[in-house]
């Protein structure tokens, strides 16, 4: 017992010294072979007897998340609002476009998030195009356009937005294009889930049962009642 004590003072006071680098908490614990244990690094797994000595340090922030990242979700969502564009639909496009890349170059020179040709980006007004508020703005104004061109047909103007809007208009349907058939159904299957999951993180409340029990006491709950 003594030598514990004195084990775990020392431990303890080697924290205290050095708990900038190696962590702020010590913990003691039994592990599944029965044995005791000391250490600064929280336990994983099935552990008896824990004991913190000291404040664990906070968990780790999430790392990016790289093509999914949000950090343009503010401009998105600042100009799908202004052009009347479902921001998961922005979200979509440049997901396929540019993977989020606001430096992204196509082999047919297409630049930024939303991949502006230069003769398009010049037509709305777009000076730099690896700017990424000014390339959003650009392609969800160049987005609308096509819309209202098209009726508000979705696939269609995909398709224009992907193989230009004269072809697509002088066609009326999707080309015959492996690459644009591909990038329409792209867009459309990863909005298709992302309307999904934002369905998912807002149910609708669930219904509440009001009732009066035998001794006269009232109930509200969302577990239906088994007897009147």
């Amino acid at each position: 017992m003594k030598s514990f004590l004195s084990l775990l003072s020392a431990l303890a006071a080697f924290l205290v010294l050095g708990g900038n680098s190696f962590g702020q908490a010590l913990y003691s614990f039994i592990d599944e072979n029965g044995t005791q244990v000391f250490t600064n690094i929280p336990p994983v797994g099935n552990v008896y007897d824990l004991k913190i000595t000291g404040t664990p340090l906070p968990p780790p922030a999430p790392a990016a998340s790289g093509p999914n990242s949000t950090r343009f979700d503010p401009i998105i969502e600042k100009y799908a609002a202004d052009y009347q564009l479902d921001p998961s639909l922005i979200r979509s496009i440049i997901a396929t476009e540019s993977a989020f890349n606001p430096k992204a170059v196509s082999s047919k020179g297409a630049r930024g998030l939303m991949q502006l040709m230069p003769a398009t980006a010049e037509r709305l007004g777009v000076k730099n195009s690896f700017d990424p508020e000014q390339n959003i703005h650009g392609g969800v104004k160049h987005f609308r356009f096509l819309m209202n061109s098209f009726n508000n047909n979705l696939e269609l103007s995909l398709a224009a937005y992907n193989a230009g809007e004269n072809l697509v208009q002088r066609l009326g349907r999707v080309p015959a294009i492996k690459e644009t058939r591909e990038y329409v159904q792209s867009i459309t299957k990863r909005y298709g889930k992302q309307a999904d999951s934002q369905a998912q993180e807002t149910p609708e409340n669930p219904p509440t049962f009001r009732f009066v029990d035998e001794s006269g006491v009232l109930h509200l709950t969302n577990i239906p009642p088994t007897q009147q």
